[in-house]
C-alpha cells in the first residue's frame, strides 16, 4: 500500500460537500436519527393529524352549514306496496306534529317522497318502525330514513390535529434542514480557519 493510497481522511481537508452542504452529517448517530428517525415519526403525526383535523373541523362548522340535526322521512302510498302487514301501527294525521305534517306534505309533493322534519319530532318511535297514516283521503306508509344526528366528538381535535400536522411537516423536512445547517456551520468553520 503507497502513501497515496492511505484511506485515512486528512484533518486539513474540508469535508465533501455539494451544493445544499455536507454529504453526511458528521457522526454516525446524527445521521440515523435525522434522517431516518425524524422524517418517519414526522409521517406518522401527520397520518394522525390529518383524520383528528377532518373530524375536529367538521364538528365545528356541521350544524352551521345544515349537515345535521333534521331527520328525513319518506311517504309512499300504500296501494305501491302488494300487501301492507297488519302488524304496522295506523297514525292518525291528527296525532302528528305541525313538523311532521309540513314534512309528510313535502314528502308527498317531492318526486323523490322525501320531507325534512324542521321541529319536534312527536311520534320519533313509531316513524321509526314504520307507520300507515290516513292524510287528505289517501292512505301513506312513513318512515324516518334518515336521522341526521350531528356527530358528537370534541372540537379541540382541530388543533390537536394540526398541531400534529405542522410538527409532522417539520419532522419530514428535518434532514434537508439539517443539511444546509451542517453545510452552513462547515463554510463559517472553513472561513475561520482561513
Amino acid at each position: 500500500m503507497s502513501a497515496g493510497d492511505d484511506p485515512s481522511p486528512d484533518a486539513t481537508q474540508p469535508p465533501a460537500t455539494d451544493e445544499t452542504g455536507p454529504v453526511e452529517p458528521t457522526t454516525g448517530s446524527e445521521s440515523l436519527l435525522l434522517t431516518y428517525a425524524a422524517p418517519f415519526l414526522g409521517v406518522l403525526l401527520i397520518a394522525a393529524g390529518l383524520p383528528l383535523a377532518i373530524v375536529g373541523g367538521y364538528v365545528v362548522v356541521q350544524d352551521g352549514v345544515g349537515l345535521c340535526g333534521d331527520p328525513s322521512i319518506t311517504a309512499t302510498p300504500v296501494d305501491e306496496y302488494d300487501g301492507v302487514p297488519e302488524t304496522v301501527e295506523e297514525l292518525p294525521a291528527s296525532e302528528l306534529s305541525a313538523a311532521e305534517r309540513r314534512a309528510l306534505e313535502e314528502a308527498i309533493d317531492s318526486p323523490l317522497r322525501e320531507g325534512t322534519v324542521d321541529g319536534d319530532l312527536a311520534n320519533r318511535a313509531a316513524l321509526l318502525e314504520g307507520a300507515i297514516v290516513e292524510y287528505e283521503g289517501d292512505r301513506y306508509y312513513v318512515q324516518i330514513t334518515s336521522q341526521n344526528s350531528c356527530l358528537d366528538v370534541e372540537p379541540l381535535l382541530f388543533p390537536i390535529g394540526a398541531i400534529a400536522i405542522l410538527v409532522g411537516i417539520a419532522g419530514v423536512l428535518t434532514p434537508p434542514i439539517y443539511r444546509k445547517m451542517a453545510g452552513f456551520e462547515e463554510r463559517m468553520r472553513r472561513d475561520r480557519t482561513d
